[in-house]
């Protein structure tokens, strides 16, 4: 369990972008530290991102090595700092694992790892997505937010879990 407070490191969405990555940066310091993190929180980029959608943060790798930590403002502004510092520990877990193991997933050491950092698996959805791709035959709902082929083409795809074919909803109709 994290003794690292997030409270202490608080930040609103009235503050700079800037100042958000500032505070991350230093708040991710204090979480590798207390954990024993390998994640070189210093070398890393850390940048914000104002059009993800649907996940509230990313770390970016080239050559099996971390480069950077992206952290999405919209997520920020709707869920506020403490989901944001609980996003920030989720992302030293995936850094962590690809320094040590080569490893991104969200598999069994990440799971362990977010228990101990008292930190999420996945994050919630918080945009609403602008399709939703429906399974004809057993109702299975995907959230789209952009127009990807499975919206434009959806009788091309089956159901993952029936092999039903899909009809696309615009989420603003139903």
């Amino acid at each position: 369990m994290a003794t690292v407070s997030p409270e202490r490191y608080r930040v609103s969405p009235e503050c700079s972008h800037e100042e958000f990555l500032a505070v991350a940066r230093v708040y991710a310091r204090a979480v590798a530290d207390e954990h024993d993190l390998s994640v070189p929180v210093n070398r890393l980029d850390w940048e914000v991102s104002t059009r993800a959608k649907r996940r509230a943060g990313a770390v970016r790798y080239r050559d099996d090595r971390p480069q950077t930590v992206v952290l999405t403002w919209g997520y920020f502004e709707r869920a506020g700092w403490a989901a944001m510092a609980a996003t920030i520990r989720h992302e030293l877990i995936h850094v962590h694992l690809i320094e040590e193991t080569n490893d991104p997933s969200h598999g069994d050491r990440f799971r362990e790892l977010a228990g101990r950092l008292d930190t999420h698996v996945h994050c919630e959805r918080f945009t609403d997505p602008e399709w939703w791709v429906v399974c004809v035959d057993c109702g299975a709902q995907l959230a789209r937010y952009r127009e990807s082929k499975l919206v434009t083409d959806p009788d091309e795809y089956r159901c993952g879990d029936c092999g039903g074919q899909f009809r696309v909803e615009r989420a603003d109709e139903t």
